[in-house]
């Protein structure tokens, strides 16, 4: 494989038009705007004409980011830029000039009104829907692994740094502000998510904000936080105890997300069914009696965007583990009324198998 994503990817992408008799493809979803150009504004588009068109590839943005353009553009070939307001209009232009007939759009990203000025604005040509790129961004290269894995790094440091600074009396939210504010002061480029802090029954909230609720003796305590490097996330889940002896339910319910959580890392390999991962450790917490406590599925691919493919979900039936992908390994368990917990790390899978655990905050149940 190249070391080169962008160049590689729309090698990729072209190879799919051709295959799918497709003439061009546009692009607006700005995270697969950014994996094909590493452009990181908000307001952008993508033209890739293939190969039978001349291979050009036009890119769209307006004027607030003209001189952001000329730093952070992919210097691929063929590549023309735009500034304009008027995207649709102008790849129009482009497309009748080069003689496109037929165009694919990812129709999951764009709105209803876009997409009723598409059709008029491309009158004679074929507007259809695009094939999935989730290959394009499902892999990753060495550089983006690097950045995921400064990202967790960060996580993992300003976790361990503020878990020894935890009090009883603290607020959910004076905890969720210490991560945010140390991992920006380390470099994270901004929180991967809005962090997430619940305690005690609060606990039992799978995506709880951080709240004013105190923390208490006696509660379990999950915070679900992640970072941001060169544009890429990371996403780590640690649960704690406040107070000096775990009790005994408590410690059962965390041996058994740990139990499924390393059942599933000895199921992450090329190749395997996504849904099959997911399967491994739901079948350790069902054993234990808490199958109706995980509530979410096991994990997610992890990149530009927090949520990616694939999906380690037992609704992913067709989807596989790609080589060199990132993806969270996070089993859980919500008992209402009583607590919540999770245990999630971030996991590179290498071509050979290989597997590289790229959050490394201590994950035993800790006391404070």
């Amino acid at each position: 494989m190249r070391t080169d994503p962008q160049r590689w990817r729309l090698e990729q992408l072209r190879a799919g038009l051709a295959s799918a008799k497709l003439d061009a493809a546009l692009i607006l979803h700005l995270p697969t705007v950014r994996y094909l150009t590493r452009f990181s504004g908000s307001n952008a588009a993508l033209l890739v004409i293939g190969d039978g068109g001349g291979g050009e590839v036009h890119f769209f943005t307006d004027d607030r980011y003209a001189e952001q353009v000329k730093t952070e553009l992919s210097p691929l070939p063929t590549l023309s830029v735009h500034i304009t307001r008027e995207f649709f209009s102008a790849a129009a232009d482009i497309c009748r000039a080069a003689n496109v007939a037929t165009i694919g759009i990812e129709e999951e990203h764009i709105t209803l009104a876009q997409h009723a000025v598409l059709r008029k604005v491309m009158r004679g040509i074929k507007v259809r829907r695009l094939f999935s790129l989730d290959h394009l961004r499902m892999t990753k290269f060495a550089s983006e692994v690097a950045a995921i894995g400064k990202a967790a790094q960060i996580a993992s440091t300003v976790y361990a740094d503020v878990l020894a600074e935890v009090r009883v009396g603290m607020r959910e939210c004076d905890v969720a502000a210490e991560l945010s504010y140390r991992a920006r002061r380390m470099g994270s480029e901004g929180d991967a998510f809005e962090i997430i802090v619940v305690a005690g029954d609060h606990g039992a909230f799978v995506h709880g904000r951080a709240s004013d609720r105190r923390l208490r003796k006696g509660d379990v305590v999950t915070v679900d936080f992640g970072c941001r490097v060169d544009g890429f996330h990371s996403d780590m889940t640690r649960t704690f105890y406040i107070g000096a002896r775990i009790p005994s339910e408590v410690q059962r319910a965390w041996d058994t997300v740990c139990s499924a959580h390393q059942r599933a890392i000895e199921q992450l390999r090329p190749g395997v069914a996504a849904a099959d991962v997911d399967r491994a450790a739901r079948e350790v917490i069902e054993g234990a009696g808490y199958g109706e406590y995980f509530r979410h599925s096991l994990g997610h691919g992890l990149g530009i965007e927090v949520h990616e493919p694939p999906a380690l979900s037992p609704r992913n039936l067709k989807g596989t583990i790609p080589a060199r992908c990132v993806v969270t390994v996070e089993p859980g368990i919500y008992v209402p009324g009583k607590f919540g917990m999770r245990l999630e790390d971030d996991v590179f899978v290498g071509e050979k198998g290989t597997i590289e655990i790229l959050t490394t905050a201590p994950r035993e149940l800790a006391c404070v």
